[in-house]
């Protein structure tokens, strides 16, 4: 357990929306595509973008030397979802791997060839590939993710003695914390796997104070709303993440961003403090608390039939949520409508280990500021309202 203060800084904003920096890259890369930088930095903002079509277009056949084009190229196979492109990637991942390269690059490759080949119902390909790639790089995120889905899938391994080891050999995101604990619940050890979790013990959520040079709070999300809403980057049902028929801003710090950056500061500032208070504590993942931490947010607006599916935050040690705007219909609910929930989902827990390990809802409120550990499973439930709900999402990462 790290005894030294904690100290967070804020991930910089960017000069271009991301609409501008895909044109730009386009452009160049139309003069110069034999330029492999332009190339690489192009194919990094068509997957960001959703765009698989043209990226797949632009990297097959894929180069045998850049394993890294390769992994985004596998990336925008999987997005497409279709048997033939789930073909694809075994057939690139089985070229990729006969090519010597580096432990990580293999497993993450290996990690992805189990995505498809599951898809494809070969159970038992897809293990032995997740296997390899835990064998080659025992921190690989996607591959444990796997792991712990797959075996329920397949009522087979004991998920502690597994994801034990793996923490043994010096594993250590949310993506294994949150398996570990599922594994416990799977188990029957119900208060073992909260302990794990540790919501109670390790989590915040307090209304902010005003900050300095607004009237009051009430204006200041005010203006953060009206701030978001104008982003260029506001975009409906982004694949990959956990959002459901929502819009989402990836990178609200878009040039001046006042309001964002105020808000960024004040977030920094309380997670900073709040893990100093929690040093006294000892726990699994405060003992895997990193040196320094860089805050990276999103934003999240939901209409009212917009909500989260079940997620944990596998790049984060810390997560968060501050809720900028709340439909009045939320605040004085006695259902989850419009809701942030805790728990384990049914589908990676099982039905029976789920509902023993029960559902923490918490009401949002406007001002209101959550901090939770990353490895902390929670969704969110439709609203229903004729408002829009808008929140600012984060993650702290280690630095």
């Amino acid at each position: 357990m790290a005894t030294d203060r904690f100290r967070i800084g804020i991930e910089p904003a960017k000069l271009l929306s991301a609409a501008q920096e895909l044109a730009l890259l386009r452009d160049v890369h139309r003069r110069r595509p034999a330029q492999p930088l332009v190339r690489a930095k192009l194919a990094k903002a068509l997957l960001r973008d959703d765009e698989f079509d043209e990226l797949i277009a632009l990297l097959e056949p894929p180069s045998e030397s850049d394993h890294a084009l390769s992994l985004l190229l596998i990336q925008a196979h999987l997005a497409r979802e279709t048997s033939e492109d789930d073909r694809r990637v075994v057939e690139i991942v089985d070229r990729s791997l006969a090519e010597p390269q580096a432990d990580p690059i293999s497993a993450q490759l290996l990690a992805d060839r189990a995505k498809a080949v599951r898809r494809l119902g070969w159970l038992a390909d897809a293990r032995a590939s997740l296997d390899r790639a835990l064998a080659l790089d025992p921190a690989n995120k996607d591959a444990c993710k796997r792991l712990a889905s797959l075996d329920l899938q397949m009522g087979e391994g004991d998920g502690i003695a597994v994801f034990d080891r793996l923490a043994a050999r010096g594993a250590s995101h949310s993506r294994l914390h949150a398996a570990r604990a599922v594994a416990h619940a799977v188990a029957g050890r119900i208060e073992e796997a909260r302990d794990l979790i540790g919501l109670d013990r390790l989590g915040y959520a307090e209304t902010i104070d005003t900050p300095e040079g607004m009237p009051d709070l009430a204006a200041f999300n005010a203006a953060l709303a009206a701030e978001l809403l104008a982003h260029p980057d506001l975009r409906y049902n982004r694949y990959g993440t956990a959002s459901e028929q929502t819009w989402r801003i990836d990178v609200p710090a878009l040039g001046d961003a006042p309001m964002v950056r105020m808000l960024l500061a004040e977030i920094a500032r309380t997670a900073e403090r709040h893990v100093d208070r929690l040093s006294p504590i000892d726990h699994p993942w405060l003992r895997t608390r990193p040196a320094a931490g860089l805050l990276h947010c999103w934003s999240v607006l939901t209409d009212g039939e917009g909500f989260e599916t079940w997620h944990v935050h596998q790049f984060g040690w810390m997560s968060g949520v501050y809720y900028v705007q709340v439909p009045s219909s939320v605040g004085v609910g006695d259902d989850p409508a419009g809701c942030i929930a805790f728990g384990l989902p049914e589908d990676v827990a099982g039905s029976d280990a789920a509902s023993r390990y029960g559902m923490q809802v918490v009401r949002p409120r406007e001002g209101l500021l959550m901090l939770f550990p990353s490895h902390s499973y929670h969704r969110t439930f439709p609203h229903g309202a004729a408002e829009r709900r808008i929140c600012v999402a984060f993650d702290i990462w280690p630095a």
